[in-house]
């Protein structure tokens, strides 16, 4: 999951008031430029704070994932050695059916079980343990994403905002929740990401 999917704002930001909307009982239609648009998964995609978000989602869920296959690994590795023990007593079981005695196949027969009882332990934890990591991380890349979603958000309102003032729109809307078609001059995204850009680049 990428913060830029996770991103979102209001589908309509209201600037200054109500919109008046052109109908067809003659009401008053809207001033010409007072709406616009913005691609809001672009801002997120191309800002500099939404590619610095994307970094660290990206960072988070790449070490999970390199913790996850650890334990996998370490887990392969666990099973395989006791299969190999296990492999090398049913072995040596059928080998020396002729010539062990009553006691020694016995203790054989219950050293196999006891391995097979550990073969199967030690993949039930190790599934167990890779399902629990799974989970875990998966709650911890949302819960960063939420906490990134809602720092962009208090950058990009007031950008948003200030936007709107200089552009002397009304009406801003999300370009992803709803809009079917826009004239391509009132797309305000390329402004929104470098006054966001020329923010970030002016905070210490």
């Amino acid at each position: 999951m990428r913060f830029a999917k996770a991103a979102t704002v209001v589908g309509v930001v209201a600037i200054g008031g109500v919109l008046s909307v052109t109908a067809a009982s003659g009401q008053t239609a809207a001033p010409a430029g007072s709406i616009a648009y913005i691609d809001i998964a672009r801002v997120a995609a191309e800002s500099t704070d939404g590619q610095a978000a994307n970094a660290r989602v990206d960072e988070l869920s790449q070490q999970k994932l390199a913790e996850i296959e650890a334990r996998n690994s370490e887990g392969q590795g666990e099973i395989a050695a006791v299969n190999q023990e296990l492999q090398e007593s049913q072995q040596k079981l059928q080998q020396g059916a002729n010539v062990l005695s009553p006691e020694a196949a016995a203790t054989l027969q219950r050293q196999i079980a006891r391995l097979q009882r550990d073969v199967e332990r030690l993949t039930q934890d190790t599934q167990a343990d890779i399902q629990r990591m799974s989970q875990d991380a998966e709650l911890e890349v949302q819960e960063l994403q939420q906490q990134l979603q809602v720092e962009f958000e208090s950058r990009l309102v007031p950008a948003i905002d200030e936007l709107a003032s200089e552009k002397g729109v009304s009406m801003i809307f999300n370009a992803q929740q709803g809009l079917v078609w826009a004239d391509p001059s009132l797309d305000l995204t390329q402004e929104l990401i470098d006054l966001l850009n020329s923010d970030a680049g002016a905070t210490p």
